[in-house]
């Protein structure tokens, strides 16, 4: 970062700056919920040395003339008690505020980020920092201080869409056509309605292991397979059940960056085929899965997040029409091409000597006017948190994919910010 006083959003960032509104906070969580209640005056002084170790968080959202960026600022975020329904109510361009903030509310820690900023993998490498500092302050855990270079920074900071760009491969074709969505009523503004089965992470990789299927591959299946069911109650003409599926390109391509660095891969069932089976479904899949997450393959995704932005119409407009135009591209060519979404963080890995402060990490996704129901996966020690977002009060979704997975013969707990599930 040097002594820049500004940088460029990264492709992804540039995207989400421009469609933010009040329902699309671009906002997702992060979560640590602790043994002991959080103490926030200790919160407080882990949120800044945490901004110590990673001064690129130390930033605001500015208008630039085309496109928005980020300014560093003195100034350091207050961590506040959680009022608010999650992901919500944050405006992250009004002048003063943060792409982020910090929450806490008995034992738990909240980290809300806006997908301008970092993505799942970026905001877990702060969320566990914060955790750190918080318990070392709190507990006397120790922490090693670690000087970290300027080298180290600057690779923390890259963009890694432009490093592994190459102009001269094609970007994928992927225009979807119209796929089955949800007929949701949206509830009013300020509610995010979240859903979240707890499951015994072996169990779930034993019924997976008897499909042949890896742990995301088999959920995927149940997320399609209630789709499928839904449409055949509620839709008098069957489309494509299209699911978007973020990839980490992390796994793929060599990069530190705490920006975002992930595509998204949409595999489908083609309703309009005839009716399938969950082994069908799971079949399907592998071959989509494999076929696609491959470097060759994903770098065509890449050129294609670079492109996006290089789409000319929109690179020269100012940024104030960009703002009001850009979520109904993004709509049109994003997520209104997709039934929903579904997003695995895999298993969080935490510091050794906090594991046995914390006792859960979890997810929620980011709202979406596109797709009303999203859902966000993680794993800590032996459970899974499936954690649905909804921006409407009606849960079949939710319902029909809980049922699946005991009908399937494995046990989940849920849990739900509302009174009825």
């Amino acid at each position: 970062m040097g002594d820049n006083t500004w940088y460029r959003l990264d492709n992804a960032g540039k995207l989400y700056s421009s469609i933010i509104s009040s329902r699309a906070t671009t906002l997702f969580r992060l979560s640590a919920t602790l043994t002991s209640p959080v103490h926030p005056e200790y919160l407080q002084r882990a949120l800044e040395a945490t901004l110590e170790r990673f001064p690129f968080f130390k930033v605001q959202l500015k208008q630039g003339f085309f496109w928005h960026y980020f300014e560093k600022t003195d100034r350091t975020p207050e961590v506040e008690k959680e009022k608010y329904h999650p992901c919500i109510s944050l405006s992250i361009k009004k002048r003063g505020s943060f792409p982020y903030r910090v929450y806490y509310y008995n034992n738990r820690i909240a980290l809300e980020l806006s997908h301008s900023l970092t993505d799942g993998t970026g905001g877990l490498r702060f969320l566990s920092e914060l955790v750190r500092q918080y318990l070392y302050l709190k507990q006397s855990i120790p922490v090693k201080q670690e000087t970290v270079s300027e080298e180290q920074l600057l690779s923390e900071t890259e963009n890694a869409f432009r490093k592994y760009y190459n102009k001269d491969i094609p970007a994928p074709r992927t225009r979807l056509g119209k796929s089955f969505k949800l007929p949701l009523p949206l509830d009013e503004k300020g509610y995010y309605h979240i859903v979240t089965g707890i499951i015994d992470v072996r169990k779930l990789k034993e019924k997976a292991s008897a499909y042949q299927a890896s742990i995301n591959l088999f959920l995927t299946a149940v997320y399609i397979e209630s789709l499928l069911k839904i449409q055949e109650k509620v839709a008098i003409k069957k489309r494509p059940i299209v699911i978007n599926v973020p990839v980490n390109m992390r796994a793929f391509f060599e990069s530190d960056t705490m920006r975002n660095f992930f595509v998204s891969i949409t595999p489908s069932i083609d309703a309009r085929l005839g009716e399938y089976t969950f082994e069908e479904i799971i079949q399907e899949l592998k071959i989509e899965f494999s076929r696609l997450l491959t470097p060759k393959k994903l770098s065509q995704y890449i050129k294609r997040s670079v492109m996006g932005e290089k789409f000319l119409a929109l690179r020269l407009m100012p940024s104030p029409i960009k703002d009001i135009v850009a979520p109904s591209i993004y709509s049109f060519f994003g997520e209104g091409q997709y039934t929903s979404g579904l997003s695995n963080l895999g298993m969080i890995r935490m510091p050794e000597e906090t594991e046995d402060y914390i006792e859960r990490v979890e997810c929620y996704p980011p709202p979406s006017i596109g797709n009303k129901v999203k859902a966000m996966i993680t794993s800590y020690r032996n459970h899974m948190y499936i954690s649905f977002g909804n921006l409407s009060r009606d849960r079949m979704l939710e319902r029909e994919f809980f049922r699946r997975i005991r009908s399937l013969g494995v046990e989940v707990t849920i849990e739900t910010n509302d009174e009825e599930m």
